[in-house]
């Protein structure tokens, strides 16, 4: 079945509007327009499988920097320590309520929901089930990856402390590392979800009527 996930069909590129023919693609196979060069589909062994262990891996990393310390700083002799969920408080205290609540939004609410989606959805398509409750939160979940921030927060934390080690010394948490293991599995999870194949899997499904 692997080979056969993603079906020869039409389709308009996203990115360039040209309309084109996309082929059957074995495993490991991509298919990119012919003119502006944009990845229309993605073609993996076993992708659902495949997106459910990354996203419940990235589940479990981000309970993992939600629990511990996230980093220490120390400045002539006056020592500070925060977690993730406190760095949020921390900025609506400083007066940045609406930056407190796009971290909290974006950077965790969003990818915990998304990763929720695709453990159910990864699961439901695997098992060759798609019930009709599934197909708006489906369109959701890729709907929403242009607002999941996991990725620009860890870049930006990464050149801040940069910054930082310059003033203070700064030792890195547990929630640190779990945090930067999160946004790597959170986009492995994500991109195994090719949008191409699961909406093909989903319409073989409802033909099929299982």
């Amino acid at each position: 079945m692997a080979s056969e996930l993603i079906q020869a069909g039409a389709i308009g590129c996203p990115e360039c509007d040209l309309l084109g023919e996309i082929p059957a693609l074995a495993p490991g196979e991509r298919a990119r327009c012919s003119r502006c060069g944009f990845l229309l589909a993605v073609s993996y062994e076993d992708p659902f499988g495949r997106a459910f262990s990354f996203a419940l891996s990235a589940l479990i990393m981000l309970l993992v920097a939600m629990a511990f310390p996230f980093l220490s700083i120390t400045a002539s002799g006056i020592s500070n320590s925060m977690t993730l969920l406190q760095t949020v408080s921390y900025l609506a205290d400083y007066g940045a309520d609406v930056i407190a609540f796009l971290v909290l939004v974006f950077v965790i609410l969003v990818p915990a929901i998304m990763l929720l989606l695709i453990l159910v959805l990864s699961l439901s398509l695997r098992r060759h089930r798609f019930h009709p409750l599934l197909q708006a939160p489906t369109r959701w979940l890729f709907h929403l990856n242009a607002w999941a921030m996991v990725e620009v927060f860890a870049i930006g934390v990464i050149v801040s402390l940069v910054k930082l080690a310059a003033m203070a010394h700064v030792e890195l948490g547990l929630s640190f590392w779990a945090y930067l293991a999160f946004s790597g599995l959170f986009l492995l999870a994500f991109s195994s979800m090719d949008r191409l194949t699961v909406w093909s899997v989903i319409d073989r499904i409802r033909r099929s009527g299982t």
